[in-house]
């Protein structure tokens, strides 16, 4: 409305998305959205497990990409009658980000350039050798630790967290100790055991659920908090707030193969993370294990969190049952042989873009990372931007304070609140409309993701979203979720 000459043609991807190319390697006979997700559903049931390994090789990001071109081509070719002057951009969030890498890649190696104006990355994840799947398998415990350390650092949660406990130990201290009474069965089962959280593993799950969502952060110090002291006033809000957390975090880890395609009725629906396993490794499995012990570590003895909230559907990995324990001395299940495929060596586990690919030199790409994100650390994203930088494309990298994965969802404004447009959004309005607001790249206003302007982790749950969000979580039996007066 505000610039009608203008039409920017936006392309959202995640991990789902798979196109309607022809052929198409995901839909033989669907002619809709909805069509080709319920064409997947029925292919997708598997017989057996080599068969389900063999769906999902196929269901892999390089295809993915593929698609995604085919999609930018025709959506250019049916606006060009409207104007003359219709933009377009690729915005991925999460491993979408990878997908788009892909298709910059694929395209640039095949001489196929498709002219687009800029592409915008948020939670920026790595295609080179096996960066992506360790990330992901390390990220549930990591990611509580880190925000164990952020109300540490916090000078106002840290002192309600001591008022509640009635202890001066730091908080690493306490949640150390919490974490080895529920190991020896010596937590206080009026605050555990009776309300149904019987292990510190799904205690684990529930925290990591919370840390996701902006808007119950607070959840995992607060509990830690009451489980440690267990007073009778603890005891009553647990019995209430327990099931309902145990609740939520079952909805979140009920993953599928694919995804239902009445939840996301306007896209390809393509399949969960499992794809991880087929596509994005970098290396294959076999010489990921040989030349990486770390990686062998993550993926076969300290993968049980995984497995739980990922795998489900799968099973434990085959390859970890059968493979030794020594470093070298191991074998590769013959499920796994089938599906791992040669990588073609002109594009796989390298980062190639021809910069000929952007319409203009000041367009180029914006990426988004929060500098306490697990998914995919910062440190990949400045990866990304200097392998940008290196082939001449301009690169803007904005870090997120205080924020974890993917930054549009939680880079909302204490000012703005919940209902006004996140930081993140506000930057890429920019992006998009850079010639009409008269800027480059360069001088884009991202001062909105400074700690101090984000509600980042709202401790005291100022912010009304986060304290109707707490209480509903909390059994709406109180809005003194800490258990002391925090005005003081």
């Amino acid at each position: 409305m505000i610039y009608p000459n203008t039409y920017p043609v936006m392309y959202l991807f995640q991990y789902r998305g798979a196109g309607l190319s022809k052929p198409s390697i995901h839909c033989h006979t669907a002619t809709t959205w909805t069509g080709c997700a319920e064409e997947l559903i029925n292919t997708t049931v598997p017989l057996s497990p080599e068969q389900s390994l063999k769906i999902i090789h196929a269901m892999s990001n390089q295809n993915i990409a593929q698609d995604l071109q085919y999609q930018i081509q025709f959506t250019i070719n049916q606006s060009q009658p409207i104007s003359q002057q219709t933009s377009t951009y690729i915005y991925g969030l999460s491993q979408g980000t990878g997908i788009i890498e892909y298709y910059l890649s694929i395209q640039s190696i095949n001489s196929q350039l498709q002219i687009i104006d800029g592409v915008i990355l948020d939670g920026i994840m790595s295609i080179k050798d096996s960066d992506a799947a360790r990330n992901q398998i390390k990220t549930h415990n990591d990611r509580f630790y880190m925000y164990i350390s952020k109300c540490q650092q916090d000078t106002q949660c840290l002192k309600a967290f001591n008022t509640v406990t009635g202890t001066d130990q730091d908080l690493l201290s306490v949640t150390l100790r919490l974490q080895m009474l529920f190991l020896t069965n010596k937590t206080n089962p009026l605050c555990t055991y009776n309300n149904g959280l019987k292990d510190w593993q799904l205690f684990i799950q529930i925290a990591s659920e919370g840390i996701k969502n902006v808007a119950v952060r607070p959840v995992a110090i607060i509990l830690i908090a009451r489980l440690y002291r267990c007073s009778l006033d603890d005891q009553q809000i647990l019995s209430r707030a327990i099931p309902i957390m145990i609740f939520l975090v079952q909805q979140a880890s009920s993953g599928h193969l694919i995804d239902p395609p009445d939840n996301y009725q306007n896209d390809g629906s393509v399949l969960s993370i499992t794809t991880i396993w087929s596509d994005f490794i970098g290396l294959t499995l076999n010489d990921s294990i040989k030349t990486n012990s770390e990686f062998y570590n993550d993926l076969c003895i300290n993968n049980s969190v995984v497995n739980e909230l990922y795998l489900a559907p799968t099973g434990t990995l085959p390859i970890c049952n059968e493979t030794k324990l020594s470093k070298y001395n191991y074998t590769l299940p013959s499920t796994f042989k089938d599906v791992l495929y040669p990588k073609n060596p002109r594009y796989w586990g390298q980062f190639q873009v021809n910069p000929r690919i952007f319409r203009s030199r000041q367009n180029g790409a914006l990426l988004f990372n929060g500098d306490l994100d697990y998914n995919s650390p910062l440190t990949t994203a400045q990866q990304v931007q200097t392998s940008f930088n290196m082939q001449e494309i301009s690169t803007k990298l904005v870090v997120m304070k205080g924020l974890t994965h993917v930054t549009s969802i939680q880079s909302y404004t204490k000012i703005g609140g919940f209902e006004m447009p996140s930081c993140t959004e506000q930057i890429i309005v920019q992006f998009l409309y850079q010639q009409e607001l008269n800027l480059t790249l360069s001088k884009l206003n991202d001062t909105c993701n400074s700690i101090d302007t984000l509600i980042g982790i709202d401790w005291f749950y100022k912010n009304p979203t986060v304290n109707q969000t707490l209480h509903s979580v909390f059994g709406n039996s109180t809005y003194n979720y800490w258990g002391i007066n925090t005005s003081n």
